[in-house]
């Protein structure tokens, strides 16, 4: 990852893609109910600290990490005293094995090129009983992103299971999706949507309207278009 790669950021308070702004929020919010491990938290790829600021609070201890240098110093502000942000890179991640009890990495994966190794340094961080809360967006087959530059390389669905399950002993997937009836699933696929008459539906979703948004759900099952792969892995095994 270098510096240009590194500078792809959404800032929830200031970012325009309302769309964006809703499925980070969710992601936020998924976290914030499901991870239950916060004597010690890692969150990796902070960003401009949209999580950062809500979650330092609730930890016992909390240390963010970022690889973009300036990035680093506006996440730190947001967060205060609340914790500390470091520039780091997930694929070295400067801490001892067994640091946290709790880890946090969303939509940073992709970014690596070499997903892999930060799964590596994210089960060497995490104590035996520890939980970490991953997503990536979603693809069937992994490769490199058609439409975002900054993603080198996107994980497929079950080749990141497959790699998560070699390093965790608990798994649990979850889909971020847009609801979908079942004719709006076969318009979709079948490219009918204008004909059929849900054409502006998408449109919407597209451009971060309401209607649109509230079709935006997380759950293990998906009932519609799949967004973004959520998956909370638990208790690291011992290779």
């Amino acid at each position: 990852m270098t510096p240009k790669e590194a500078t792809e950021r959404l800032d929830t308070r200031t970012a325009a893609d309302r769309l964006q702004i809703a499925l980070h929020n969710q992601r936020y919010d998924f976290v914030l109910e499901h991870l239950t491990c916060l004597e010690s938290v890692l969150e990796i790829g902070t960003g401009t600290g949209n999580l950062s600021a809500t979650l330092a609070c609730r930890c016992g201890k909390y240390i963010g990490v970022e690889f973009d240098q300036a990035t680093c110093s506006i996440a730190a502000q947001r967060i205060g005293v609340q914790g500390q942000i470091i520039q780091a890179d997930a694929r070295n991640l400067p801490f001892e094995r067994s640091s946290f009890s709790g880890i946090v990495c969303l939509e940073v994966l992709e970014h690596l090129g070499d997903f892999v190794l930060g799964i590596k340094n994210i089960h060497r961080c995490l104590r035996p009983d520890g939980m970490v809360i991953i997503s990536v967006p979603f693809r069937r087959r992994g490769g490199a992103s058609p439409t975002n530059p900054f993603h080198l390389y996107e994980p497929g669905e079950k080749e990141l299971l497959n790699i998560l399950r070699r390093y965790f002993k608990k798994v649990r997937i979850f889909y971020q999706y847009f609801e979908e009836s079942r004719i709006m699933k076969l318009a979709r696929s079948l490219h009918l949507r204008k004909l059929l008459g849900f054409e502006s539906l998408y449109r919407s979703l597209s451009q971060g309207e309401p209607e649109a948004i509230g079709r935006l759900k997380i759950s293990a099952f998906s009932h519609g278009m799949k967004m973004h792969l959520v998956v909370i892995a638990e208790e690291p095994k011992a290779l």
